[in-house]
């Protein structure tokens, strides 16, 4: 699986951890690609592929993008979106929302691929004078990230998609001051019209109108311990496979073959695959 490099990444020196991705078409009704992600110097946006086991060191960026099917055209909304953070990635700026959007404005798009739409979810990092990790989510949309802590049994989300249902629940605490547990968000299942998405960026080709907006975004800071995993996945491995039923995952665990297993499990799903699927794992050691 080849991508395209970023030859002004980083200069990385001591290892901390290992990072894999699968990408894949599905069934979509479509037919189309229409996921993309980013892996640590590489953005790709494939039918079927998954990468090698790859080293991180010092810095990673790991980030996943998944077009709105509703949207004409996503697909290039998406490979524009890790194509955006290759540049800023090359810049040694930071990773936003916004900085994102301004380099999606700066972009000369076909009129046809007016309003493409795609999520994001991205993980950046950096290991600290003290030798401990530190690392931003920045997330849109309703793509996720999840964390499985050393010695704990169940995978935890660390991202709230932006839907429709969420926001309900959202203004229903505020109104009637109630507070909402967690785990009332993000309630897992297949595609419904609840679970629209409220938030995403779009490619806005035509210049005679104003700029797009940037769209509302949360960003999240994180440690990161020795032992952690982190899964970076689109809506078309959470939705087919909740969390509960991925496959377990230790020091030991082969990255490539978990992440294979995990594809053989949306295909037998009951959606049997009705979307494309992306997912990146990583694991620090």
């Amino acid at each position: 699986m080849t991508g395209s490099n970023n030859a002004n990444s980083i200069p990385n020196n001591s290892l901390i951890g290992q990072c894999c991705a699968i990408t894949f078409k599905g069934n979509a009704s479509n037919n189309l690609q229409q996921d993309a992600f980013f892996l640590l110097d590489n953005w790709y946006q494939e039918n079927l592929g998954i990468t090698e086991v790859i080293d991180i060191k010092d810095y990673f960026c790991l980030a996943v993008s998944d077009g709105v099917a509703s949207s004409s055209y996503s697909q290039h909304c998406s490979k524009a979106i890790v194509k955006a953070i290759d540049r800023l990635r090359s810049d040694s700026q930071q990773v936003t929302a916004s900085a994102i959007q301004k380099q999606l404005d700066k972009g000369n798009y076909p009129i046809k691929l007016q309003g493409a739409a795609a999520t994001l979810t991205c993980l950046e990092g950096l290991v600290n004078d003290k030798k401990s990790i530190k690392a931003t989510i920045t997330h849109v949309g309703d793509s996720r990230i999840y964390r499985l802590s050393k010695d704990k049994p169940h995978w935890q989300c660390l991202t709230r998609d932006h839907n429709l249902l969420n926001e309900m629940l959202e203004e229903k605490a505020k109104k009637e001051g109630l507070d909402i547990e967690e785990v009332e968000y993000n309630l897992e299942g297949m595609a419904s019209s609840l679970y629209a998405i409220t938030e995403f960026f779009v490619l806005t080709p035509d210049k005679t109108n104003p700029q797009s907006v940037t769209p509302n975004s949360t960003t999240t800071s994180i440690n990161i311990d020795s032992g952690d995993v982190f899964v970076i996945c689109t809506d078309g491995i959470h939705d087919l496979v909740p969390s509960q039923y991925w496959p377990s995952v230790d020091q030991s665990t082969n990255l490539q073959q978990w992440l294979i297993q995990l594809k053989s499990q949306v295909y037998k799903s009951e959606g049997r695959a009705y979307d494309n699927g992306t997912a990146i794992i990583v694991r620090f050691d």
